[in-house]
């Protein structure tokens, strides 16, 4: 009876496991992915016991499939040495990004562009550029005359890109439907 539950229960994290793989089929399965190591712990825990049970087979096959499952997530976990950082290559031109999610409402629009000012990035992302939003930013275009606004339908959900630089020559940013750009 244990032998059976403990059977069941390491069959249904290896079910949430494997669906954390087909995160590109659908969001909900993506979820999954962020407990792969959870998962694959608890899975060789179960498997263990169940090595000296009639479910021998599937523990050893569970085992084996746990350990492939840890091992993928090998790369993101912290190591015990210490990492060199690369410096960056002196010889290309770097730039600086502000992304910022302004919401339509804000009812302290100097401040988001006070922090623009003091941050003085290369290009600036915005989501959530309302109408009141496009009449401030019009207040920093001396400094951020390449840009281009793309409103959402209601008004309220649209992104904007403000760049120091050109765009890519012989291009011409243009916004698509709903509020997304090219």
């Amino acid at each position: 009876m244990t032998a059976g539950v403990t059977f069941l229960a390491m069959m249904a994290f290896a079910a949430a496991l494997i669906a954390g793989f087909f995160g590109t089929l659908h969001p909900a399965f993506d979820s999954f992915s962020h407990f792969r190591v959870h998962l694959a712990v608890l899975i060789a825990l179960l498997a263990l016991p169940l090595l000296a049970t009639p479910f021998r087979l599937q523990a050893a096959a569970a085992l084996l499939f746990a350990i492939a499952s840890f091992a993928t997530t090998l790369s993101a976990l912290p190591r015990l040495w210490p990492v060199q950082a690369d410096a960056k290559p002196a010889d290309q031109i770097v730039y600086s990004l502000l992304q910022m999610n302004l919401r339509y409402d804000n009812p302290t629009p100097k401040k988001v562009l006070s922090l623009i000012g003091r941050t003085n990035p290369d290009v600036i992302t915005l989501d959530e550029v309302s109408e009141m939003w496009t009449t401030e930013l019009g207040y920093i275009t001396s400094a951020y005359p390449y840009r281009i606004l793309c409103p959402y339908p209601n008004g309220v959900f649209g992104v904007a890109l403000l760049s120091r630089r050109p765009f890519v020559a012989g291009t011409g940013p243009h916004c698509e439907r709903r509020g997304a750009m090219a």
